[in-house]
């Protein structure tokens, strides 16, 4: 194991050794320029404004973070990675958020319809007095969901300065969570919480301190609440500091309220036999547009696609191919593309592609990865682990390595050394030599580890684990080989109604941090098998900061952890922008569960 940890430091220091490069792009609103943007080098304290035609340059290593920033519009971070030359920014217009508001027409639901969709919807809060909208509500509700708590190192450490006015701190000698808010025209910025802390004389209620907000917990009205109680059990938090809202608490919400839903006291409703609802039914969300075939009708396909597709004959293709090549040598894509096409139908020139493929982008994990993608498809497991495996010389600390060698592995019905890739990875996080996940891998990578078990519990002589779900699901993994890709899936099931799952950085920042930090481009999905059913599976992309496509895996798992588990891979490019794409069908049971 020693020997494994030096060799893996010595490819980490080779890997975070990379001198600063020239990263270079155009800051754009609704396409058009913006000039004097500022661009920060986080680490080491660069900083430059864009031009008029919004263009700027700046220098930065992997790892570090860049930020932009323009007055009126959301800042922007994009961590640095071994790939980025080019980030075209997009920045948007900022939405504030008003104390009051008074909507004249809403669309109210009833509390039945709330408590359906507090599951999936998180601008709904359980209070005392039932469930809270913030979409509809007549006075001011900040919520702040469970994922941004998972992340933040402290309870006070998310509520402090997340809204305006509102400050928070665990007392430490009594564990008591103290929240400040503004109420009644009072402010009470972070800077005065000490003092404020010390002022218990003269509070207008027993037991409160001036300007202390009370606790809704579970729909219990607390005066007091201990931080440890509530830190890994938090659901959702909202806060209430305006009087329409605060006056149904009387006396103690003078100071405003603190709605807290923890995991443990949030009771999800059920469908018959226990199983959640289906988001999908929840909302009026019918699938009513068109949609275009992502690699098929309709789709848009560049010119040398299209002349290879009317050559009529291998011999004309391979006139196509070479002509075309004089104009695209230096572009990936057509080697990809015409690689793709040329297997069915004359793999050995196929062949020749692939070889000049791979020479011009030995050294581009991104690159690499999109073939590997195609080879895995095609089934061609060989060819496809040399890829993974010079993915994971080039990126030895991206927790994707790990993950894509593995599985690699396991296609070419070698557990052991799947397994022991697993354990490489956990040797590396318990050592510190590599971050630890704080949102979503960890759950991931334990299923995979958990599947690999389950099948080959033989092989590896280990017991049978105890398993969390219907043998008879579908899972679904999606893996993409850009992770500055944003896109959405949307999953329509048998009665035409859909759930988006939108990887953006407007809806889940967040997670597009963790996926840069630790190192990975995956997400995966459970399918119930209570309802048979033809579903849809499609995509809509919004881009990767250049003007390249993103490649994109879906591997789907039937019978998922039993012996009569099977495996399909399907691989997609995503180039057209904003436009629906189908990508698959699938014959299988009902609800969407993210994982």
């Amino acid at each position: 194991m020693k020997a494994i940890a030096t060799t893996s430091i010595f490819l980490l220091f080779l890997t975070f050794s990379y001198g600063q490069k020239n990263i270079h792009g155009k800051v754009t609103n609704l396409g058009n320029p913006l000039q004097d943007v500022h661009i920060a080098n986080l680490s080491s304290g660069d900083n430059i404004g864009s031009d008029q035609n919004g263009m700027y340059e700046i220098m930065a290593k992997p790892k570090e973070e860049l930020r932009f920033t323009y007055v009126g519009m959301d800042t922007i971070s994009v961590i640095v990675e071994d790939v980025t030359k080019i980030l075209n920014i997009q920045m948007k217009i900022r939405v504030e958020e008003l104390d009051e508001v008074t909507v004249s027409k809403k669309v109210l639901k009833g509390q039945r319809e709330l408590e359906l969709e507090y599951d999936s919807n998180p601008n709904i809060i359980k209070s005392a007095f039932g469930y809270l909208n913030k979409e509809t509500a007549s006075y001011s509700l900040r919520i702040i969901d469970e994922d941004e708590f998972d992340l933040a190192p402290s309870l006070d450490f998310v509520i402090t300065g997340r809204f305006a006015g509102v400050a928070a701190k665990c007392d430490p000698t009594t564990d008591e969570l103290k929240v400040f808010m503004r109420s009644r025209g009072s402010l009470i910025r972070p800077s005065n919480i000490i003092q404020s802390l010390s002022l218990n004389k003269g509070s207008s209620s027993p037991g409160l301190s001036r300007g202390q907000a009370v606790f809704d917990v579970d729909g219990v009205v607390l005066t007091r609440i201990k931080c440890s109680t509530l830190w890994g059990n938090l659901r959702r938090v909202a806060f209430i500091p305006s009087y329409a809202g605060l006056a149904r608490y009387g006396h103690l919400g003078i100071n405003g309220v603190v709605v807290i839903n923890t995991k443990t006291g949030t009771v999800i409703p059920k469908e018959g036999e226990g199983l959640p609802y289906d988001r999908a039914k929840l909302r009026n969300n019918y699938l009513t547009e068109d949609l275009v075939d992502a690699e098929g009708v309709g789709a848009s396909l560049p010119g040398y696609l299209t002349e290879l597709k009317e050559s009529g004959s291998p011999e004309a293709a391979r006139t196509v191919f070479e002509n075309n090549k004089r104009k695209y040598a230096n572009h990936a894509f057509f080697y990809l593309d015409s690689y793709r096409y040329f297997y069915d139908k004359d793999e050995a020139f196929a062949n020749t592609i692939y070889d000049e493929y791979v020479e011009l982008n030995d050294n581009n994990p991104v690159l690499l990865k999109a073939m590997a993608y195609v080879l895995e498809a095609q089934g061609q497991q060989e060819k496809a682990h040399a890829l993974y495996k010079q993915v994971y010389k080039l990126r030895p600390e991206y927790a994707q390595s790990f993950i894509d060698m593995a599985n690699s592995y396991r296609n070419l019905d070698k557990p052991e050394s799947a397994a022991s890739l697993y354990a490489r990875h956990s040797y590396l996080l318990e050592e510190g030599l590599l971050p630890k996940d704080s949102m979503e891998l960890a759950a991931i990578m334990q299923r995979e580890v958990d599947n690999l078990f389950d099948l080959d519990n033989g092989s590896l002589k280990i017991k049978k684990r105890k398993k969390d779900f219907d043998e008879r699901s579908t899972r679904l993994v999606f893996d993409w080989n850009d992770s500055e890709a944003e896109f959405d899936l949307q999953f329509v099931n048998p009665d035409n109604q859909y759930f988006e799952w939108k990887h953006t950085l407007a809806e889940m920042p967040n997670r597009i941090r963790s996926e840069k930090e630790l190192g990975y481009a995956m997400a995966d999905f459970l399918l119930d098998n209570e309802l048979l059913g033809t579903w849809k599976i499609n995509a809509t992309y919004h881009g990767n900061k250049q003007v390249t496509p993103t490649y994109i895996k879906a591997t789907i798992y039937r019978n998922y952890g039993s012996k009569l588990q099977s495996k399909e891979v399907k691989v997609f490019k995503l180039g057209m922008k904003g436009v629906n794409q189908h990508l698959f069908t699938l014959r299988i049971p009902s609800e969407v569960v993210h994982n």
